[in-house]
């Protein structure tokens, strides 16, 4: 199995990223680019509901919550829509310097190692987005 570690500082406290990950209506805002018209489901609780959709694309990702220690940690099932095979990501935030957030994402379970560099893309471009909403440096592995 392959495995990838994507990280960002994001110029926001731990709090609000956390918010950012966990509030349907935030997440929605930056997750994936405007074009796609990003629907999202959030339960945070165990075996929740995690889920981002676009219809435009029509493409989704149809997560469960695994764990979830808030404000730091939320691990998840990870399943692309239409796909049998799931994986584990695991999003940290710790707090940095000058009331910033290191957002670390871990994600395994990759059958091949063409998989797991399309969600290496995938990450990098999300926490640059993130980054791009609150400012911090970009997306770095």
């Amino acid at each position: 199995m392959f495995e990838m570690t994507e990280s960002a500082l994001v110029a926001a406290s731990v709090e609000e990223v956390w918010s950012d990950l966990t509030d349907a209506s935030r997440l929605a805002d930056w997750y994936w680019p405007p074009r796609l018209e990003a629907e999202v489901v959030v339960e945070p609780a165990e075996l929740g509901r995690w889920e981002i959709r676009s219809q435009v694309a029509g493409l989704a990702v149809l997560g469960r919550v695994l764990a979830i220690e808030p404000p730091s940690r939320l691990r998840l099932e990870w399943r692309w829509e239409g796909e049998d095979h799931a994986t584990d990501a695991e999003v940290t935030l710790e707090g940095a310097a000058d009331a910033s957030t290191r957002v670390i994402v871990r994600h395994s379970g990759f059958v091949s190692a063409d998989e797991r560099d399309n969600h290496i893309e995938g990450w990098s471009n999300c926490l640059q987005r993130l980054v791009d909403r609150h400012g911090g440096v970009a997306a770095f592995g």
